[in-house]
């Protein structure tokens, strides 16, 4: 269920979106950035969550997690073990909104930098790059998971996997390419192996743009999925609006 009807959603909610990258200079006249891919897709779904961006990547952060009603932390090109100046200063952060219980949801690389910070652990997967639009099976609906779905479709961009749950967490949806697709120690953080702020069009701009690393057989597969699948990105954008409004 979509929240853009419920009597909760008229509430407001102020949510930091902690950014890790942005949309490459070249395609920002034609698909904006990284903050605004975020607030349309999460206005369609909730009107009333307004989200601050900050450049957690250049080292900017809030000064308190209480700050804010909860985080969203954004996709990144670089790795969660990468030896990078910022990486440590937004675990640190994770770390003081679990133990302030301030709500967060990671996608892509932030769901990986919630594990990683939190005492599980994300790595370069055997399984190579997944690309396009992956299905995922939901395996486990907490309460604030409102859906009739056994499944979702969703974009995904990565190469890096969560491979160890951090203590408490239990794992939502999972297929065999990504094991942990969705996680959450239900109260507090919530980590999501894919883009639901992405559209298919950005996904083939990134696959173009990465075509010889990843190879053609790869990008060639990522066209067809993209061609073949519709990505339920509001669906999942929901649900992190129902998270981060969980009392």
């Amino acid at each position: 269920m979509s929240l853009s009807n419920h009597h909760s959603a008229s509430v407001k909610k102020k949510i930091g979106l902690l950014l890790c990258d942005d949309v490459p200079e070249d395609g920002q006249p034609r698909f904006g950035n990284y903050h605004r891919m975020f607030q349309q897709g999460i206005h369609k779904v909730d009107p009333s969550m307004d989200l601050t961006a900050y450049d957690a990547y250049k080292g900017i952060l809030p000064t308190a997690p209480t700050d804010y009603d909860g985080y969203i932390i954004s996709g990144s090109a670089a790795s969660v073990f990468e030896d990078l100046p910022w990486i440590e200063p937004l675990m640190g952060f994770v770390r003081r909104c679990q133990s302030e219980q301030v709500k967060m949801a990671g996608i892509c690389f932030g769901h990986q930098l919630i594990a990683h910070a939190l005492g599980g652990k994300a790595e370069r997967s055997d399984n190579g790059w997944g690309f396009g639009i992956h299905r995922a099976a939901i395996t486990d609906t907490p309460e604030w998971l409102e859906t009739q779905n056994k499944n979702y479709d969703l974009i995904v961009i990565h190469q890096d996997q969560v491979v160890d749950l951090p203590s408490g967490f239990n794992t939502l949806a999972s297929n065999d390419f990504c094991p942990h697709s969705m996680i959450s120690d239900n109260d507090v953080m919530l980590g999501i192996q894919g883009h639901p702020e992405f559209s298919k069009e950005y996904c083939a701009y990134r696959a173009e743009a990465r075509r010889e690393l990843i190879g053609e057989n790869k990008y060639q597969e990522t066209l067809e999925l993209l061609e073949g699948n519709e990505s339920e990105s509001s669906e999942v954008l929901s649900w992190v609006s129902q998270f981060l409004r969980k009392a």
